[in-house]
């Protein structure tokens, strides 16, 4: 099932991440800092996760208005009538801390020739390598 619910917790590991806020304070209230399990790469000044060993960091939230996810899954070029097409996918993943289900968005496209963010920390990472993000 895709559909985000109120009570539900989002997790998310870029641009949407505390200093890269898209506006969406009223939409979820903040749980704190949770561990994402894979590895993420830079792709051109954004980051896309995908299934590997390592783990990303990331801020948890809980869903308290679920129509803002709409507007989230446009952003993130999620279509889920055509998931093949789509640059993210929307799926639940297990996190590794806190111990908990959330949503998250994966990168649906080969990350071959992008370079993978050593750290798990996207918002470090870009500060270090583009500081004018």
């Amino acid at each position: 099932m895709s559909t985000v619910r109120p009570g539900d917790s989002f997790a998310v590991y870029g641009l949407l991440r505390k200093g890269a806020s898209f506006g969406l304070e009223q939409a979820f209230r903040p749980l704190g800092p949770c561990r994402i399990p894979g590895v993420i790469h830079d792709l051109g000044g954004y980051p896309g996760l995908v299934a590997g060993e390592g783990e990303v960091v990331g801020e948890l939230f809980e869903v308290v208005d679920a129509s803002v996810i709409a507007q989230l899954d446009a952003f993130e070029e999620y279509d889920p009538a055509a998931e093949h097409a789509s640059r993210y996918l929307r799926r639940r993943l297990r996190l590794l801390a806190p111990e908990a289900d959330a949503w998250v968005y994966v990168w649906n496209r080969p990350v071959t020739g992008f370079p993978r963010v050593g750290n798990g920390d996207w918002l470090d990472w870009a500060q270090r390598v583009q500081p004018w993000r």
